[in-house]
């Protein structure tokens, strides 16, 4: 007589539990996250902050070093030392995600795809708001880039990449102006990188004419126009000063956020412009200078 064995199915192994580091962590975490702990506050004793948990002193430690990388707490030590809760720097997050980045070898023409996404709905919600104190800014932000590029080229680069974040910032949509925020230090470089290889020429001033122009357009539509006319035409400019930018370089254009772009610039003389639509309007300078 044959016996049929019935295998048994593998029960799934029990879920592993967090360790008690991660669980602390995640608590003061959801008490900073809730506003019950707020940027200044300091935490208890470590002492206090054993007892309360029922831990050790080393699995304290850990939970408090977890949250000193997520940049959520500072500790300091000595007499008058201990965790104390800070406001989050965007800026250290930026870097964080400017190196992540580059070493996933995130390209020019790769950021500047993201602005294409990211900006132009944010210049439709202004242009919907149309907080005037937000245009009078932009307004501002135009005059001051006039009178620097006639004296300090490389401030007027950075004017020109602040422009952009001002959208952002003020388009009402926080989620929009964070991740620009995460890539402005990448177009600021940029901006400054290709103005520094032209200051010598002086045929891009009427360029950085033409620039200047296409943002009083941007700012009279966000002011007078429709939402979706702000939005088209400010996705036009960035598409016309990607194709041109991109053009000027030469090899790879992989970013790097701890020097400049990579990628050989072309002399500006040599970077071709493609002929103007005759429906199209005034298109954008060669480079963001």
């Amino acid at each position: 007589m044959t016996r049929t064995v019935t295998k048994r199915k593998a029960e799934p192994a029990p879920a592993r539990r967090p360790k008690a580091a991660v669980l602390v962590a995640e608590e003061l975490r959801r008490e900073i996250v809730a506003g019950r702990l707020k940027p200044g506050d300091k935490l208890h004793p470590e002492n206090v902050l054993q007892n309360e948990f029922a831990i050790s002193r080393p699995t304290l430690r850990e939970a408090l070093r977890l949250l000193e990388s997520e940049s959520l707490i500072a500790i300091t030590r000595g007499k008058h030392g201990g965790a104390r809760v800070t406001s989050i720097d965007l800026g250290a997050v930026a870097s964080q995600v400017g190196v992540f980045l580059q070493i996933e070898g995130a390209t020019l023409p790769d950021v500047w795809l993201a602005r294409t996404i990211i900006e132009p709905p944010a210049a439709g919600l202004l242009a919907e708001s149309r907080n005037q104190a937000a245009l009078a800014e932009l307004e501002a932000n135009i005059a001051a880039a006039k009178e620097a590029s006639q004296r300090d080229l490389i401030r007027y680069a950075d004017l020109s990449a602040e422009f952009s974040m001002l959208i952002t910032r003020h388009g009402g949509n926080k989620t929009i102006h964070l991740f620009a925020s995460l890539i402005y230090d990448i177009i600021r470089r940029q901006h400054e990188h290709v103005t520094e290889r032209t200051l010598a020429d002086a045929r891009v001033d009427t360029l950085r004419r033409e620039n200047i122009r296409s943002r009083e357009k941007a700012v009279e539509l966000m002011r007078s126009g429709t939402p979706a006319e702000a939005e088209s035409f400010w996705r036009g400019h960035l598409q016309r000063m990607r194709d041109l930018v991109l053009r000027a370089y030469e090899g790879p254009m992989t970013i790097d956020v701890l020097k400049q772009p990579h990628g050989k610039l072309r002399p500006v003389g040599k970077v071709k412009r493609r002929p103007r639509p005759l429906q199209s309007s005034r298109t954008g300078p060669a480079v963001p200078v």
